[in-house]
Protein backbone atom coordinates (compact mmCIF):
# COMPACT_ATOMS: atom_id res chain seq x y z
CA UNK A 1 0.00 0.00 0.00
CA UNK A 2 2.62 2.24 1.19
CA UNK A 3 3.97 4.92 -1.77
CA UNK A 4 5.44 8.41 -2.11
CA UNK A 5 2.81 10.13 -2.95
CA UNK A 6 -0.77 9.01 -2.22
CA UNK A 7 -3.92 11.00 -2.72
CA UNK A 8 -6.81 9.64 -1.24
CA UNK A 9 -9.91 9.69 -3.69
CA UNK A 10 -12.92 9.12 -1.20
CA UNK A 11 -12.03 13.10 -0.91
CA UNK A 12 -12.37 14.28 -4.97
CA UNK A 13 -14.46 17.03 -5.41
CA UNK A 14 -15.89 17.40 -1.95
CA UNK A 15 -14.99 21.28 -1.46
CA UNK A 16 -14.44 21.35 2.03
CA UNK A 17 -14.07 24.50 3.97
CA UNK A 18 -10.46 23.99 4.77
CA UNK A 19 -7.78 21.25 4.59
CA UNK A 20 -4.82 20.80 6.77
CA UNK A 21 -1.63 20.10 6.04
CA UNK A 22 1.44 19.12 8.09
CA UNK A 23 5.01 18.10 8.49
CA UNK A 24 5.96 14.64 9.96
CA UNK A 25 9.24 14.96 12.06
CA UNK A 26 9.19 17.73 14.37
CA UNK A 27 5.48 18.11 14.15
CA UNK A 28 3.65 15.07 14.54
CA UNK A 29 6.70 13.03 15.37
CA UNK A 30 9.44 13.53 18.25
CA UNK A 31 12.63 14.86 15.49
CA UNK A 32 15.78 12.83 14.76
CA UNK A 33 17.74 13.62 12.09
CA UNK A 34 17.46 11.59 8.96
CA UNK A 35 15.10 9.12 10.93
CA UNK A 36 15.28 5.23 9.48
CA UNK A 37 14.21 3.32 12.35
CA UNK A 38 10.64 2.42 12.81
CA UNK A 39 11.49 2.50 16.72
CA UNK A 40 12.76 5.88 16.73
CA UNK A 41 9.03 7.03 15.74
CA UNK A 42 7.85 8.64 18.96
CA UNK A 43 4.27 10.56 18.47
CA UNK A 44 4.49 13.72 20.00
CA UNK A 45 1.94 14.66 22.95
CA UNK A 46 -1.62 15.25 21.94
CA UNK A 47 -1.07 14.17 17.89
CA UNK A 48 -2.90 10.75 18.21
CA UNK A 49 -5.63 12.27 19.57
CA UNK A 50 -5.95 15.97 17.14
CA UNK A 51 -5.79 13.86 14.33
CA UNK A 52 -9.02 11.42 15.45
CA UNK A 53 -10.60 15.15 15.97
CA UNK A 54 -9.84 15.69 12.46
CA UNK A 55 -11.17 12.79 10.94
CA UNK A 56 -14.09 12.38 13.40
CA UNK A 57 -14.93 16.26 11.73
CA UNK A 58 -14.40 14.37 8.15
CA UNK A 59 -11.77 17.51 7.74
CA UNK A 60 -9.00 16.55 5.20
CA UNK A 61 -5.55 15.50 6.96
CA UNK A 62 -2.63 15.37 4.63
CA UNK A 63 1.08 14.66 5.78
CA UNK A 64 4.10 16.09 3.44
CA UNK A 65 7.86 15.32 4.70
CA UNK A 66 11.03 15.59 2.74
CA UNK A 67 13.27 12.71 3.48
CA UNK A 68 16.53 13.51 1.50
CA UNK A 69 18.15 10.38 3.54
CA UNK A 70 17.18 8.31 0.88
CA UNK A 71 18.33 10.76 -1.78
CA UNK A 72 21.45 11.38 0.00
CA UNK A 73 22.02 7.30 -0.36
CA UNK A 74 21.99 7.49 3.52
CA UNK A 75 19.14 4.42 3.35
CA UNK A 76 16.34 2.90 1.09
CA UNK A 77 13.18 3.59 0.42
CA UNK A 78 11.58 1.11 2.41
CA UNK A 79 12.87 2.27 5.89
CA UNK A 80 11.10 5.54 5.14
CA UNK A 81 7.66 3.28 4.37
CA UNK A 82 8.80 0.77 7.50
CA UNK A 83 8.54 4.34 9.78
CA UNK A 84 5.30 5.84 7.96
CA UNK A 85 3.66 2.82 8.44
CA UNK A 86 4.77 2.93 12.55
CA UNK A 87 3.79 6.40 12.48
CA UNK A 88 0.21 5.13 11.93
CA UNK A 89 0.09 2.57 14.02
CA UNK A 90 0.70 4.85 16.90
CA UNK A 91 -1.97 6.67 15.46
CA UNK A 92 -4.02 3.82 15.79
CA UNK A 93 -6.03 4.55 12.30
CA UNK A 94 -5.43 2.82 8.66
CA UNK A 95 -3.09 4.81 6.53
CA UNK A 96 -6.59 4.84 3.74
CA UNK A 97 -8.49 7.11 7.18
CA UNK A 98 -6.28 10.26 6.13
CA UNK A 99 -6.73 12.73 2.62
CA UNK A 100 -3.07 11.86 1.83
CA UNK A 101 0.59 12.00 2.28
CA UNK A 102 3.80 13.01 0.17
CA UNK A 103 6.73 11.71 0.98
CA UNK A 104 9.89 13.26 -0.96
CA UNK A 105 13.13 11.53 -0.93
CA UNK A 106 15.00 13.49 -3.55
CA UNK A 107 18.16 15.30 -2.19
CA UNK A 108 17.81 18.56 -1.67
CA UNK A 109 19.98 19.40 -4.86
CA UNK A 110 17.28 17.92 -7.02
CA UNK A 111 14.57 19.35 -9.02
CA UNK A 112 11.10 18.05 -10.37
CA UNK A 113 10.29 16.45 -7.61
CA UNK A 114 7.73 16.94 -4.40
CA UNK A 115 10.30 17.76 -2.18
CA UNK A 116 9.45 21.32 -0.02
CA UNK A 117 9.33 23.63 -0.60
CA UNK A 118 7.76 22.98 -3.63
CA UNK A 119 3.74 23.46 -4.21
CA UNK A 120 3.45 20.24 -6.21
CA UNK A 121 1.65 18.44 -3.85
CA UNK A 122 -0.77 20.92 -1.78
CA UNK A 123 -1.37 22.22 -5.06
CA UNK A 124 -2.46 18.65 -6.58
CA UNK A 125 -4.40 17.99 -3.49
CA UNK A 126 -6.37 21.00 -3.75
CA UNK A 127 -7.23 20.34 -7.24
CA UNK A 128 -8.73 17.16 -6.09
CA UNK A 129 -10.69 18.49 -3.70
CA UNK A 130 -11.61 21.59 -5.41
CA UNK A 131 -10.50 24.31 -2.94
CA UNK A 132 -8.11 27.28 -3.25
CA UNK A 133 -5.09 27.18 -1.43
CA UNK A 134 -5.91 29.82 0.46
CA UNK A 135 -8.16 27.86 2.00
CA UNK A 136 -6.02 25.82 3.76
CA UNK A 137 -3.61 25.59 6.64
CA UNK A 138 0.28 24.50 6.65
CA UNK A 139 1.96 23.75 9.49
CA UNK A 140 5.65 22.97 10.82
CA UNK A 141 8.61 23.35 12.07
CA UNK A 142 11.21 24.47 9.52
CA UNK A 143 11.10 27.30 7.52
CA UNK A 144 10.70 25.24 4.65
CA UNK A 145 7.32 24.41 5.68
CA UNK A 146 6.56 27.73 6.09
CA UNK A 147 7.92 28.22 2.63
CA UNK A 148 6.00 25.87 1.38
CA UNK A 149 2.59 27.51 2.61
CA UNK A 150 3.88 30.82 0.92
CA UNK A 151 4.44 28.98 -2.03
CA UNK A 152 0.74 27.91 -2.41
CA UNK A 153 -1.13 30.38 -0.43
CA UNK A 154 -2.29 28.52 2.41
CA UNK A 155 -1.98 29.75 5.80
CA UNK A 156 1.49 29.16 7.69
CA UNK A 157 1.63 27.51 10.93
CA UNK A 158 5.06 27.36 12.98
CA UNK A 159 5.29 25.00 16.15
CA UNK A 160 7.69 24.97 18.94
CA UNK A 161 8.59 21.37 19.41
CA UNK A 162 10.37 20.51 16.84
CA UNK A 163 13.81 21.84 15.63
CA UNK A 164 14.55 25.74 17.41
CA UNK A 165 15.78 27.48 14.59
CA UNK A 166 12.44 28.73 13.09
CA UNK A 167 10.85 29.67 16.28
CA UNK A 168 14.19 31.48 17.14
CA UNK A 169 13.96 33.22 13.78
CA UNK A 170 10.20 33.96 14.58
CA UNK A 171 11.07 36.38 18.15
CA UNK A 172 13.94 38.05 16.87
CA UNK A 173 11.08 38.96 14.00
CA UNK A 174 13.56 37.80 10.91
CA UNK A 175 9.92 36.86 8.88
CA UNK A 176 8.25 39.12 7.02
CA UNK A 177 5.48 36.94 5.63
CA UNK A 178 2.39 36.06 7.24
CA UNK A 179 2.98 33.38 9.86
CA UNK A 180 1.18 31.80 13.40
CA UNK A 181 3.48 30.72 15.79
CA UNK A 182 2.09 27.55 18.46
CA UNK A 183 3.62 25.73 20.51
CA UNK A 184 2.69 22.42 18.59
CA UNK A 185 0.22 21.06 15.92
CA UNK A 186 -2.85 20.74 18.63
CA UNK A 187 -2.74 24.05 19.27
CA UNK A 188 -2.77 25.26 15.81
CA UNK A 189 -5.80 22.59 15.22
CA UNK A 190 -7.61 24.38 17.83
CA UNK A 191 -7.13 27.45 16.91
CA UNK A 192 -8.40 26.55 13.23
CA UNK A 193 -11.24 24.55 13.78
CA UNK A 194 -12.18 25.62 17.49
Amino acid sequence: MMQNVWLNPHYAHTEPKTAIFADRDGTLIRHVDYIDDPDQVKLLPGVKETVHKLLQRKLPFYILTNQSGVGRGYFSIERVYECQQRFFELLEIDPTAIAGWCIAPEAPDATGGYRKPSPRFIDEACELLGIAAKQTHMIGDTLVDLETAWATGAKAWAVECGKPQLPRMIRNNELSREHHLMPDFSSCIHAIID
